[in-house]
């Protein structure tokens, strides 16, 4: 049996698919606490996806010029801000996190100033 050439790329056509179907943000909500705040658990997933990268799991790792998080003296605030719109060569997450999940963030990062 020979196949034609259109059919051997339908198999890669679904891996294709299904390679971008998993980038990008999900469909789905953040899980919220009721009080309508995210978990520490949840801020812990979002800062590991996002930022332990160039951080670090514990803040201090410094790649592509990060800042080591264990000596900022940044308010909330700030660091609000910082995530929301970036700074320097740390792109903005406005676009990829919720303002809730940015918020939780930015205190999840308290655990590690000294």
């Amino acid at each position: 049996m020979v196949l034609r050439p259109a059919l051997k790329l339908v198999p890669l056509g679904f891996v294709l698919v299904a390679l971008l179907a998993g980038c990008g943000s999900s469909s789905s909500p953040e899980p919220v606490a009721a009080t309508g705040e995210v978990s520490m658990a949840e801020a812990k997933r979002a800062y590991t996806m996002k930022c332990s990268l160039c951080h670090g799991s514990d803040g201090r790792l410094g790649a592509s010029q990060a800042p080591d998080l264990a000596l900022s003296k940044m308010s909330l605030e700030e660091r609000i801000a910082i995530i929301t719109y970036g700074k320097g060569v740390m792109p903005p997450q406005k676009d990829v996190l919720d303002s809730r999940t940015i918020k939780a963030v930015a205190q999840y990062i308290e655990n590690f100033r000294e």
